[in-house]
């Protein structure tokens, strides 16, 4: 209960720095928990084998950095299983080349890089209020030669308002926070907008049946549910312990986990 008033009182006071703090601290428990599973271990054992490069999906080609590849298993982005749910709506995305893309939530730089490259012309904005996540993205935007993407730390209302463009894509990822940001009554701007938000429906109750009624009226909406991923489908898992084979490309949801795409509906 202390340490839920400390964040409370943190948020109210200094949200970017609590968020950095809280993201420094999660960050450091999901390595010692793939160092002590042994996926880091199996991680390592397919680099070994595979190397750094994603081998399919909408960012084949992608290629890590040598440190984020040391220190985070990477076996579910590199074989292509890594929310393949999405890939569909990626192309789509990638067809559309929209002008401004923002990655909310940027993690490793999976989906800011994957993009930037795919789509050149476009601005990427990355943004997350973890420092390692943040030095990950640049990482892999040097790794890839991509000079069109810009990291960040917080998305605020506030940035958002004062930054916004039309026909913007956003794709988002902030554990909760979409609650928050996608509001258009606070701003507008986002029914200019096509957006793909995963929701978290433990730290932000009810936030899918919100966004369906904030955007209800100006968006189609889309939905997939992320699923656990068979490891026969994907023959380069072969190399790791069959034991630790679906371990290696669990995303760690525990459960179903629903992921929307608004697009704009077009006037008659």
């Amino acid at each position: 209960m202390f340490k839920e008033l400390i964040k409370k009182v943190g948020m109210a006071v200094a949200p970017e720095l609590t968020l950095e703090l809280l993201s420094a601290r999660s960050q450091k428990l999901i390595i010692e928990i793939e160092e002590r599973t042994g996926m880091l271990a199996a991680s390592h054992k397919f680099v070994a084998e595979h190397g750094r490069t994603v081998l399919r999906g909408p960012f084949q080609g992608l290629r890590y950095s040598e440190r984020v590849a040391r220190e985070r298993n990477q076996v579910h982005r590199l074989v292509g299983s890594y929310e393949n749910e999405l890939y569909a709506w990626c192309e789509e995305i990638i067809e559309r080349q929209y002008p401004v893309l923002l990655d909310i939530g940027t993690a490793d730089g999976f989906y800011a890089v994957g993009f930037a490259r795919r789509m050149p012309d476009t601005r990427i904005i990355g943004f997350d209020t973890d420092r390692w996540a943040r030095e990950a993205t640049q990482e892999l935007a040097e790794e890839n030669g991509t000079g069109n993407v810009e990291v960040l730390s917080m998305c605020s209302p506030d940035w958002l308002h004062r930054n916004l463009e039309p026909d913007t894509l956003i794709f988002s990822d902030c554990e909760g926070y979409e609650m928050v940001l996608f509001n258009p009554n606070l701003l507008p701007g986002l029914l200019e907008c096509d957006m793909v938000i995963e929701l978290h429906e433990r730290p932000a109750p009810g936030v899918e049946k919100a966004i369906r009624e904030r955007f209800e009226g100006s968006h189609d909406i889309r939905m997939v549910t992320y699923g656990e991923h068979d490891p026969a489908e994907f023959p380069e898992l072969e190399v790791i312990e069959p034991e630790m084979r679906a371990q290696a490309i669990s995303e760690g949801r525990g459960g179903p986990q629903n992921v929307l795409f608004l697009t704009r509906r077009q006037a008659n």
